[in-house]
């Protein structure tokens, strides 16, 4: 049940769907309809690897078969946010190096979720870890701002880490460090897991900078569940709400398949489309 009516929206409002996934899915995933590919950081950028032995293997911008505008899982668990054994200098150099392969190859956007490293340990008091954490942000925020690249704030659900996991303390967070180059992310998945509300989504207006989407339940590809099912996620309403806040930016599928990608991924693209255009009814 819904908090409250959302009145639809109309306006010049063009879906940009990508896919999460490496390179050697991009031909499938281009031949389902999706439009970008979004990376994961620790396979393609690297930032613990050294940049002499990264230029030798970095890959090549102009064999790209799909934009790659995003990358995903900016912090490898092995760098702890928060707690005593973080090493703001080794985070430093690791940012410097992540921001500016991201550059390199096109990215835009760098994902901010990384639950293992910014896990808060019983010793650490939850106040003291968002200190950290903002410390941190502000930090990727100022690295990043050299490389034209935006740090993007993504909320994960309690099973995957006990900090940010509702949209409003994203929210608190993005206002603290007042950054230019930090924003938000909203992801259907967490959204739902979450039991978030209308106006949760909607305190993200002008804030709001990348879109995850993937059905709540089993986080599969949205529309794989039968409508009617009680396991199908509302996505019209979800991008209405978007819509009304006048998101007009990337929106990816982040999660797994049920089906094979030259199979399932036409369908979820149409399903997508179809409940973006709604959305705007």
């Amino acid at each position: 049940m819904h908090s409250h009516r959302i009145p639809p929206t109309r306006g010049k409002y063009i879906m940009k769907l990508g896919c999460c996934g490496s390179f050697d899915k991009a031909a499938e995933i281009k031949a389902a309809g999706f439009t970008f590919l979004e990376l994961n950081v620790q396979g393609v950028l690297k930032g613990e690897m050294p940049s002499e032995e990264w230029d030798k293997t970095r890959p090549d911008p102009a064999t790209f078969v799909l934009p790659t505008p995003a990358a995903n899982g900016l912090v490898p668990a092995t760098l702890p946010i928060v707690g005593p054994d973080r090493d703001m200098t080794k985070l430093q150099d690791y940012m410097q190096r992540v921001a500016k392969r991201a550059q390199l190859l096109g990215l835009q956007s760098l994902v901010f979720g990384s639950g293992g490293a910014r896990r808060c340990p019983p010793d650490i008091g939850l106040s003291k870890a968002m200190d950290q954490i903002a410390e941190f942000t502000s930090m990727a925020g100022d690295v990043c701002s050299h490389h034209g690249v935006t740090i993007v704030i993504e909320h994960l659900n309690q099973k995957e880490t006990n900090t940010l996991n509702k949209l409003s303390q994203e929210r608190e967070l993005i206002q603290r460090v007042n950054h230019p180059n930090v924003r938000a992310l909203v992801d259907s998945y967490h959204y739902g897991l979450e039991k978030e509300t209308d106006l949760a989504l909607l305190g993200l207006e002008g804030l709001l900078a990348h879109v995850h989407v993937a059905e709540p339940i089993d986080r599969i590809q949205p529309g794989a569940h039968e409508p009617g099912s009680g396991k199908a996620f509302d996505f019209v309403h979800f991008f209405r709400l978007l819509r009304r806040i006048g998101y007009d930016g990337l929106i990816s599928f982040e999660g797994k398949w049920s089906a094979p990608i030259a199979e399932a991924g036409p369908k979820c693209v149409a399903y997508m489309q179809e409940c973006w255009d709604k959305a705007g009814r």
